[in-house]
Formats: structure tokens, C-alpha cells, sequence
């Protein structure tokens, strides 16, 4: 095989626009969890079931009934007799009665007839009676089932690189398989003076690095190395070595071979068998890089020298793996970030999981029960115990987890599929935080959310507006977003013609604060204006009406596996989950945003894209623009 000189080099510029412009469809395969770290997720994971799947105690003391400690103080403690114990685990049925208390253990299920856990620590028991030193309202220290994660929530999204937070998500709500992207990178390295490692090293012979060392690049990007071994500088054999990788791996990676030296062939063997895209990049170490398609196989030819190898490895290889899984490359270990608001410590030394969006920190700690703080953070930074108080604009370090993107933007609010859309459309990553429009406004009004997603309506109808006068906020503005329909939804079997007809079924209600129950509550209230009967009268007999699904999706999920007969949410959630649908309402689902980020490119690609036709256009049905979709309305 005649040798050629190289070509002329291509630039570092053109050569990273080269490998941008290739992709590869990785395949997809199931694999056990304890196998999957490190892997990409291949689709969106809902949960199956509620997390915790019962109401449970989250701290040691005693299951109560909490009106009976009200009057409850350090110099007159109220006396409850003491009926049992309850530890972890326990399967058995209880029951508290007024005056009564049962021993309850962290992680217990909660007995019924009571309704709070007063801490061991507010207590004093003699015998079987209880002195109570301090009050506790309804649901203190106890957490309700669902309030974690509720089936049908989206818990892991498509694209999630595996780690140790996903591994326990996913065992948490009892998933032992998990759906991952399989992209097969093979790897030859050539060259007669090559021994394995662990072999004896003689004489003009040097150790094979380059297999191990880009195999956990390999690793690291979410692809899945498969080691060919060494190739001695023979053109049959590496012929045969590359034929064999051509049709088993997704992309192929040489190292050596490749410059124009004497014996230097693989570029060679590239060019006639395949096409040489480029042979040369401008860029020390790794000049003499090959990028070549072998029926349609990505097939690079790797410097020998594992310096340059590695850092070509990185700079062009690593891409295309990462664009091939639609993933991020990872960042580094610890950061340095000043604090978006203030956290104050235990007084001992912690752990604190944070969220960290553009270079600001946030807690991501919702409570020692929740499987999805860990799923939140994206480090953690340590406090020390004599730290009583971080202020707002401090610099901390974070330690990162591994392979952790950090979002773009800090979305808290009402949920919706329009949302979903738009991080899809914008290219940017949200941290989502679907807990209602009224933490919305919350999470505006104290500087942690960039954006609230709203739809909270008063009682003359009004969107949004009236709640940013009530609350004073300041410095903020609302932007107009889009209208949605709002209705019934309940499975084909049900006879359910309007809301009338829920007064005699099990209904599945959305959480408190959330725009969307907010809204049933008013059309309440017009049904019982229109039957003459008082707005309390007809919630007090409407079954379910105290439940609290998160998000629409669980609250089909409900209707689905007959938990309730009748739900109120979107239409889209309704006909991507197979029910029926009547429409009630119609919301004003919007935006409140910070007037110091109104300039940021974020925010303006956020805007860019809910103003575009291509929005409008693939919204799914119930959800539709207005004219002024993405304009300011008000201003504070």
C-alpha cells in the first residue's frame, strides 16, 4: 500500500463543526439496575406507585389526634393515655381515639384516627400515661402518602445520565429494569511494540494505555466500550480487526497508525475502505487525527501517543458520543458559586444538597424521607457546625455530583405539557418544580425560581394578576402564556355528562395551592350558587375532595386504576392517557418573571420560543396561544 503525506490540516474550527455534524442512532437496551450505572436513560421513568406508599411518621413519639394537645404547654401538660406501640414495618391495625396516643417509630405507619406525631422529645410517659408539653397541628411530622413522589409523576427524565441519586430513585419506587441507550464504541490499538499490562515488559516494548484509558472515556460519556486488543503493525490483520468492529460497533476508534510515518497504515486502510473526512487537525498534541465513515460507521484513527490520544479523545470523539446519547459532558468536580438565598443550619455539622442554576445555589433539601431530593441536587456543600447562618450572596463551594449538568433555568409552579415543550424547543435544561402556583409565587417573591408558572384565578375569575397585587410583589413581571382546557376526566365506562355528576363519585382532587383546584373550587362554587345550596355544603359531601395529586398526569393514573371515578385536569392529560374528556373551564396558564433576568440569553430564548408559531403549532389539543403569548402584560 502506497504511503501518502498528509493532507493539508483542517482547522480546529472546522474539524469541531465536522464532528457536530455526525450522529449516530444508539440502540436501546434493558438492563438490571444494579447494572445500569453510568448508562443514559432512553425514556421518560414514571413512577408506579406513591412514595411512601402510606401515611408514615417521619420522626420517634406519638401518633395523636391534634386538637386534643392545643392547650398544651410547658406548665401545664395535657395527660393522654397510651394505648400501644407501633414500630417500623408493622403490619397491624390501630386506632386513636380522643384522649388516646400510641408509641410510634420514624418510618411507622401512621394509625388510624390520628392525624399528627408529637416528638418524643415534647413528651413524658409514665406508665400508660402521656404528658404532652407542646401543641402540634394536623399532619406535623407525618408524611402523607404521595407527598414524595405520586404514581404516574415523571421521576427520571430521557437523557438522565445514571448515577448513585438515580440508582435509589429507581429502586425506591421498586424498579429493578431500566430502559437505557446501548451506543457501541469499539477499540483497536495497533502497533508491534504494544504488550498488555500485567505482561512482562521486554526489550523496545511499551504497555497498551490507550484500551484502558478511552475505554472510561468511553464509560464516562455514557457509551459502552468493547475492547478489541492489540493489532501488531500487520495490514491483513488490521484489515480484518477493523471489518470485524465495522460490524459491531457503532463507532470504531484506532489509536496508532496514523501519521505518515514508515509502517504508520490505519489512515490508509480508512481511506480505502471507507471515506476520509479528514486526515490532520491543526492542534497540539494529536496532529495526525483520522475522521473517516466506513459504511456509514464512524471510524477514527487515534494518535498513538496516549497524551495526545486522550486529548483528542476529548476534544472530538467525546462530542459525538455525547450528541449520539443526547447528553452533556460532564462537569467538573467542585465549583465555586455564590448563594441565591439564605440557609440556616441544625448547629451541627451537615451535608446540605444543593441546586446550583448558573452559578447561584439553592437548597435542594426537602426533608430526610424524600427519595427526590436526591434527584433535585446537583451537590452538596458542607456547613460546619459553629455555622449557625449562610447569608443570601455568600460564596460556597459545592462538590458536585458526578457527570451532573447544572440547569439553565429554575422553573417552580403549576405543571403542564406546554412546559415540557418549551425546555424541548429552547434546548435548555429546567429545573422543574411542579409543587403548585402558589409556591409559584412563593419562590418569586423570595428570589429562588427565575420563572413561576401560574394559574391561579380569584373569585371574579381574574388571572394571576390579582394574587402579584395581594402579595406586594415587586420587580417582577408577568407574561402572558397560553389558555388550556380544563374538565372532567373519567374512563369510558363511567357515566359522567357534566359536574354535576361528580356530587355522587369518588373524586380525585389536585394538591393544595395548585391553579387548577383552585379553579374546580370556583366552578364549585357557580354549581352550588346555581342549586341554592352553600359552596361548604357540597365540598363536605364530596368524596376524595381532601386528596392531592401533584400533577395531571397522576391524577389520570387515578382515574386509570380505578382509585377515583372522576378527575379534574387538562385535556392533553386526558387524551394521552386513553380517558374521557368534558370540558368544564378554560385557565390562563402564565409566567412571572424577575425583572433583573428579563435580559439574560435564557430568558430571552424562553420567550423567543413561547412567541414562535412553532410553539402554537405543537401544543397538543386543549392547549392553545393567544395574540400576545409571550408578551409582557403586567409590570411590578
Amino acid at each position: 500500500m502506497e504511503r501518502k503525506e498528509f493532507r493539508e490540516l483542517t482547522s480546529v474550527e472546522d474539524a469541531r463543526e465536522l464532528v457536530d455534524n455526525i450522529r449516530v442512532q444508539p440502540g436501546i437496551t434493558v438492563l438490571p439496575i444494579e447494572k445500569a450505572a453510568g448508562h443514559i436513560i432512553a425514556e421518560d421513568i414514571l413512577s408506579g406507585l406513591d412514595v411512601p406508599a402510606f401515611n408514615r411518621s417521619v420522626k420517634d413519639g406519638y401518633a395523636v389526634r391534634a386538637k386534643d394537645t392545643y392547650q398544651a404547654s410547658e406548665p401545664e401538660p395535657i395527660n393522654l393515655k397510651v394505648t400501644g406501640s407501633i414500630p417500623a414495618g408493622c403490619e397491624d391495625s390501630f386506632f386513636v381515639d380522643d384522649g388516646e396516643a400510641i408509641e410510634i417509630s420514624t418510618g411507622a405507619p401512621i394509625p388510624d384516627g390520628a392525624d399528627a406525631v408529637v416528638m418524643v422529645e415534647s413528651t413524658k410517659q409514665t406508665d400508660d400515661s402521656l404528658f404532652v408539653y407542646q401543641p402540634v397541628h394536623i399532619n406535623e411530622n407525618i408524611m402523607r402518602a404521595g407527598n414524595d413522589i405520586m404514581k404516574g409523576e415523571r421521576i427520571l427524565r430521557k437523557n438522565t445520565r445514571i448515577g448513585s441519586r438515580e440508582i435509589g430513585v429507581l429502586a425506591s419506587v421498586g424498579m429493578d429494569k431500566v430502559p437505557v441507550k446501548e451506543l457501541v464504541v469499539g477499540i483497536i490499538s495497533t502497533g508491534s511494540e504494544l504488550i498488555r499490562p500485567g505482561e512482562k515488559l521486554g526489550i523496545s516494548k511499551i504497555y497498551d494505555a490507550n484500551s484502558y484509558a478511552i475505554a472510561a472515556g468511553i464509560e464516562e460519556c455514557g457509551g459502552n466500550p468493547l475492547i478489541y486488543g492489540i493489532v501488531h503493525d500487520d495490514e491483513k490483520l488490521m484489515e480484518e480487526t477493523l471489518d470485524r468492529a465495522i460490524t459491531e460497533c457503532d463507532i470504531v476508534l484506532t489509536s496508532g497508525s496514523t501519521s505518515a510515518g514508515a509502517g504508520d497504515i490505519m489512515y490508509m486502510i480508512i481511506e480505502e475502505k471507507g471515506e476520509t473526512l479528514t486526515h490532520g487537525i491543526a492542534i497540539k498534541p494529536g496532529k495526525p487525527v483520522v475522521i473517516g465513515m466506513i459504511n456509514n460507521v464512524p471510524t477514527i484513527g487515534l494518535p498513538g501517543n496516549p497524551t495526545s490520544a486522550l486529548s483528542i479523545f476529548n476534544e472530538f470523539v467525546a462530542p459525538i458520543i455525547h450528541n449520539s446519547l443526547g447528553v452533556k459532558p460532564s462537569f467538573k468536580t467542585k465549583m465555586t458559586a455564590t448563594m441565591g438565598t439564605g440557609i440556616r443550619s441544625g448547629g451541627r455539622e451537615e451535608l446540605f444538597p444543593v441546586g446550583v442554576v448558573r452559578g447561584r445555589v439553592y437548597p435542594a433539601d426537602k426533608t430526610s424521607g424524600a427519595i427526590t431530593t436526591l434527584s433535585d441536587a446537583d451537590g452538596i456543600i458542607e456547613i460546619r457546625a459553629h455555622t449557625e447562618y449562610i447569608e443570601p450572596g455568600s460564596e460556597v463551594e459545592v462538590t458536585m455530583f458526578g457527570n451532573v449538568r447544572s440547569p439553565d433555568l429554575m422553573l417552580v409552579g403549576g405543571q403542564c405539557p406546554g412546559i415540557d415543550l418549551l425546555e424541548e424547543m429552547t434546548g435548555l435544561m429546567f429545573r422543574t418544580l411542579n409543587t403548585g402556583s402558589s409556591a409559584g409565587f412563593t419562590a418569586i417573591s423570595s428570589g429562588t425560581a427565575d420563572i413561576a408558572c401560574v394559574n391561579m384565578v380569584d373569585a371574579d375569575g381574574n388571572y394571576n394578576s390579582s394574587v402579584l397585587k395581594r402579595m406586594n410583589l415587586e420587580d417582577v413581571v408577568l407574561v402572558k402564556g397560553y389558555r388550556r382546557e380544563q374538565g372532567l376526566i373519567f374512563k369510558p365506562d363511567n357515566h359522567v355528562y357534566g359536574l354535576e355528576d361528580i356530587l355522587k363519585l369518588q373524586i380525585i382532587n389536585r394538591n393544595r395551592g395548585s391553579g387548577t383546584r383552585a379553579l374546580l373550587d370556583r366552578e364549585i362554587g357557580l354549581l352550588a350558587e346555581a342549586k341554592g345550596v352553600s359552596k361548604s355544603e357540597i365540598i363536605k359531601s364530596l368524596k376524595g375532595y381532601n386528596s392531592g395529586s401533584k400533577t395531571h398526569r397522576s391524577v389520570c393514573d387515578a382515574v386509570k386504576s380505578g382509585k377515583a371515578d372522576v378527575g379534574f385536569g387538562l385535556r392533553a392529560a386526558a387524551e394521552e392517557a386513553g380517558l374521557e374528556f368534558i370540558p368544564v373551564a378554560e385557565d390562563e396558564f402564565d409566567f412571572v418573571i424577575r425583572k433583573d433576568l428579563m435580559e439574560i440569553s435564557e430568558i430571552k430564548d424562553f420567550l423567543e420560543v413561547l412567541r414562535s408559531e412553532d410553539f402554537a403549532k405543537r401544543l397538543p389539543q386543549g392547549i392553545s396561544t393567544h395574540e400576545t403569548t409571550g408578551s409582557i402584560i403586567s409590570s411590578f
